[in-house]
C-alpha cells in the first residue's frame, strides 16, 4: 500500500457563540505537529450548512491566518445560491487560498445538466485549483462519475475530488479517471481505498485522532489502525454532528472540560463513553 494524503475537514470551533480563534489556532498547530498534509476550512464537518455568509467567510479568513508550515489550506465555499459561492470563492483565492472544495447543491432534486451549469460557472469564475465533492448523504444526490470526468475534461483546474458516497464500487468509477486525485472522505473505508490506489483521505476523524493519518501513510499498524476507526466510528454516528466532533477536540486535543463550545440551535453534549472512546483515538 502507498503512502498518501490526509486533509483534515476541518470542524469550526465556537466559544460564547463566537469562532473561537485560540481553538483555530490549537488545530493548526495540531496539523503542522503531526505533519497532515493539508487543513480544509469550511467543510461540513465545520457545520458551516448552518452559518450565514458573513460567518462562513470568517471561518476561511481566521483559518488562513493561523495556518503555517507545510500544510495546505483548502477552502470549502459551497453556498446553495450560486453568486455566493463564486463571490466566496473569490473571497477565498484573495485571503491566499489556491486549493477550493466544492461540493453540488443541495436539498432540491437537481439535474445533471444543472450540476454541469453550476460547476462550471464557479470553475470559470474563480481562479484556483479544484476539489469536486461528492456526498448524496448530505445532498440528496449524487454527483456522477461521469458528470466529474466531463468537468475534467473541460476544465484543467479540477485537480480531484471528495468521494463520500460509501460504495467502493462508484469510487473505483472515479479512480479510473485518468489524472484524477481522489480522496476517501468515509473514514471506515479508507484502508480499503488506499489498497485500491487513493491519493489519500479527507476524514473527519482527523480532528481528533490519528489512526487515519496512519492509515493513508501506509505504517506498520495501519491495520490495526483500520480496525479502531471502524470502532471509533460507530460510537461517533450515534451522536449529532458537528457536535461530537468538537467535544471530543476540546477533550483529547485542547485537553480542556467541553462546556459552552457550541453555538445555537446546537448544545453541548449531555454524555460520552470516554473510556471506549480513549483507547480507539
Amino acid at each position: 500500500m502507498n503512502s498518501g494524503k490526509i486533509i483534515i475537514p476541518a470542524l469550526t470551533p465556537f466559544r460564547n457563540q463566537q469562532i473561537d480563534p485560540e481553538a483555530v489556532e490549537v488545530m493548526t498547530e495540531y496539523a503542522k505537529k503531526n505533519r497532515f498534509d493539508g487543513l480544509f476550512a469550511g467543510s461540513s464537518t465545520g457545520g458551516v450548512a448552518a452559518l450565514s455568509y458573513k460567518k462562513h467567510k470568517e471561518v476561511l479568513k481566521i483559518y488562513m491566518d493561523k495556518i503555517s508550515g507545510d500544510v495546505t489550506p483548502l477552502a470549502g465555499i459551497s453556498r446553495n445560491d450560486l453568486d455566493e459561492t463564486t463571490s466566496l470563492g473569490r473571497e477565498a483565492v484573495d485571503f491566499g487560498y489556491k486549493t477550493i472544495v466544492l461540493i453540488n447543491p443541495y436539498y432540491h432534486n437537481y439535474s445533471d445538466k444543472t450540476f454541469l451549469s453550476y460547476f462550471g460557472s464557479v470553475l470559470e469564475n474563480v481562479d484556483a485549483d479544484f476539489y469536486l465533492y461528492n456526498n448524496p448523504g448530505l445532498t440528496g444526490k449524487n454527483l456522477k462519475p461521469e458528470v466529474v470526468s466531463m468537468l475534467h475534461d473541460k476544465y484543467s483546474n479540477v485537480k480531484g475530488v471528495k468521494e463520500s458516497s460509501g460504495d467502493l464500487d462508484t469510487f473505483s468509477k472515479f479512480l479510473a479517471i485518468k489524472g484524477l486525485e481522489v480522496f476517501q472522505g468515509k473514514d471506515t473505508l479508507l484502508h480499503d481505498s488506499m489498497k485500491m490506489g487513493a491519493t489519500g483521505g479527507i476524514c473527519s476523524s482527523a480532528n481528533f485522532s490519528l489512526n487515519t493519518l496512519k492509515i493513508a501513510k501506509g505504517t506498520p499498524d495501519a491495520g490495526e489502525s483500520a480496525a479502531k476507526i471502524k470502532e471509533l466510528m460507530k460510537i461517533v454516528s450515534a451522536y449529532e454532528n458537528p457536535v461530537i466532533h468538537n467535544y471530543l477536540f476540546r477533550k483529547y486535543i485542547i485537553g480542556e472540560t467541553p462546556s459552552g463550545y457550541m453555538r445555537r440551535p446546537y448544545s453541548d453534549l449531555d454524555s460520552v463513553p470516554e473510556d471506549n472512546i480513549k483507547s480507539l483515538l
